[in-house]
């Protein structure tokens, strides 16, 4: 393996391949008994009780002011023990929280007896390359899931866990075999353009991805819901934890008066950690960590800000630390990956521009294979590989390709249709008849379910419209009595926008949004719907001030969808 010293170099490894790195400020922790997961409901943020073994979650401890304590995942390896993934400098303060309502539950706590080395393996890769240290299809997909893996000789504890943005693992491990396990990921990573990432490019990734550290970004004086952890780590509807009272009521009545997102930074100056931003002497925020970011070419800043400054991209002018700055807001992440399909889909577009352009085929063909270790169900990209090789008359292996696809997805034509081209190639007259005579039955068999779907579906709209029209008989008659009704004008308004009944939408919502200026869900409502009447500028200026209502009550969903839609206006007309 080449070595890397070059932080935008490492930064890359991780955005585009992958990298590894040792996570020496992070451990292990265990509990193990017949009440884990009952006593944990009881004392925690989130619904463990709702975990299946193999999977896990995001998770916390707060006090009775909603506090926060620790922040940790929990991941469920048998029925009755749990493995608790966290920082160092929270191990201590978990346990002894957890200790101190322990009293006669059969539940056992652990720092000694559990793996004492901790390696990060991330970028979009990192899977493939997962999949080859094992030796085998893994069953890691999920964001906490947990699994028994064993690399060459030893066994490790895997957990599926970004710390970057991308996808990626932590790899849990005795220190004996630290070095052994290193050496076995370079060998077999070196196809995969592994690369050892430093500190320095650990942190930029880190930031770019909107990921805390306790005692630095968030620590026991914040209370959870201003960190933005509430969510990933808090449920709402699971029973009483203590600081549960707080942060259902801040849910409920409005958001804190600061709260974290991103700032992006004019200039080449990083501004000092903790300093305050201020506005004509008036304070807005703090500043956390801070750093250069190589995915938007500038500075950026991870920040607590005031309540009436948190709609993303507004550009201020501030002071910070009794320095000029211009910055602006940002929702976190700062970096947004692709998901393994959108990844596959590029290469596969890629594969197929080589393809027209060179009669080479290894370069289209080696990209293919990325694409289906990406995603192994990418149909298209099975096909087009297989299309490849039995052009270099690679009869065999397009054979087994197509075989492969069958058995991921049985229902996938092309698999048996091009099964049945090559076996005829071959000279395989009856197994090709088969696999045609497959491909056709498959093709009755969706043509007879689309129709069964098309029916059910003319049921149920029908059904829908009945309900309709019940509710917006009973939504007027209350608008008799009171035309300003909140529920009922929300009510009529997203019926005739799901009906396309545009020109009636408008009314209900904008009488809404003009007396319940809070109310995010109608701002999003009312700009669809002016979208829909053609009407582009009227419903950005709607989503620009439901975007700031949205970020004052901490609507994060709304505030994301109307943030899209928005960046689609403005970039349609530029």
């Amino acid at each position: 393996m080449e070595t890397i010293t070059d932080i935008s170099e490492e930064h890359h490894h991780v955005r585009e391949t992958c990298g590894y790195f040792l996570l020496d400020d992070w451990c292990l922790a265990a509990a193990s008994g017949q009440d884990t997961f009952t006593y944990l409901q009881t004392q925690t943020t989130n619904d463990v009780l709702a975990l299946a073994v193999g999977s896990g979650l995001d998770n916390a401890l707060t006090d009775r002011k909603a506090r926060l304590l620790c922040s940790f995942s929990v991941h469920k390896n048998s029925e009755t023990s749990a493995l608790f993934l966290l920082e160092k400098n929270q191990r201590d303060a978990l346990i002894q929280n957890l200790e101190a309502y322990h009293f006669r539950e059969d539940i056992t706590f652990d720092t000694k007896n559990v793996p004492d080395v901790l390696l990060a393996l991330q970028g979009p890769k990192s899977p493939a390359l997962l999949e080859a240290l094992a030796g085998q299809a893994h069953r890691l997909t999920k964001p906490n899931d947990v699994l028994k893996l064993t690399i060459g000789d030893t066994e490790v504890w895997g957990f599926c866990k970004s710390l970057t943005g991308e996808e990626g693992y932590v790899l849990a491990l005795p220190s004996a075999f630290k070095n052994q396990l290193i050496q076995k990921i370079e060998e077999v990573g070196e196809p995969y353009g592994i690369a050892a990432i430093g500190e320095e490019a650990r942190e930029i990734l880190r930031i770019e991805a909107g990921k805390l550290v306790y005692g630095k970004d968030m620590d026991k004086t914040h209370i959870l819901p201003e960190t933005g952890l509430e969510h990933s780590s808090v449920s709402y509807h699971k029973g009483c934890y203590t600081g549960q009272e707080v942060i259902a009521r801040l849910k409920t009545y409005g958001s804190p008066a600061f709260a974290l997102m991103g700032l992006v930074i004019e200039g080449a100056t990083l501004p000092p950690y903790n300093a305050v931003i201020k506005i004509k002497n008036k304070k807005i925020g703090t500043i956390k960590s801070t750093t250069y970011s190589y995915s938007l070419g500038k500075n950026i800043a991870l920040a607590y800000i005031q309540k009436d400054f948190r709609s993303p991209d507004q550009e201020l002018e501030v002071t910070i630390g009794d320095q000029p700055f211009k910055v602006k807001t940002a929702l976190l992440p700062f970096h947004q990956t692709h998901s393994r399909t959108e990844r596959a889909e590029k290469l596969h577009q890629e594969a197929l521009s080589f393809f027209k352009k060179e009669e080479d085929l290894e370069k289209p063909i080696s990209l293919l294979r990325e694409a289906i270790a990406l995603d192994p169900k990418f149909a298209p990209g099975y096909e087009a590989l297989g299309v490849m090789l039995s052009k270099q008359n690679k009869l065999d292996e397009a054979i087994a390709l197509m075989k492969r696809l069958a058995e991921i997805d049985p229902q996938e034509i092309m698999a048996h249709t091009n099964l049945s081209i090559y076996y005829m190639q071959q000279g395989r007259i009856e197994d090709a008849e088969l696999e045609k005579g497959e491909a056709t039955a498959i093709q009755f068999e969706k043509l007879v379910e689309e129709g069964r779907i098309k029916r059910e579906k003319k049921k149920q709209d029908k059904q829908d419209r009945v309900e309709q029209e019940r509710q917006v008989g009973m939504f007027k008659q209350v608008l008799e009595i009171d035309p300003i009704d909140q529920i009922a004008n929300f009510g009529l308004g997203t019926i005739y926008l799901d009906t396309q009944k545009y020109e009636e939408a408008l009314a209900p919502l904008q009488t809404v949004v003009e007396n319940f200026k809070d109310y995010s869900a109608a701002y999003l409502a009312l700009g669809k719907t002016l979208e829909k009447l053609s009407q582009k500028e009227e419903a950005a200026e709607v989503y620009r001030k439901g975007i700031a209502a949205a970020a004052k009550k901490g609507d994060l969903m709304p505030l994301k969808d109307m943030q899209s839609r928005l960046n689609q206006i403005l970039h349609s007309e530029s």
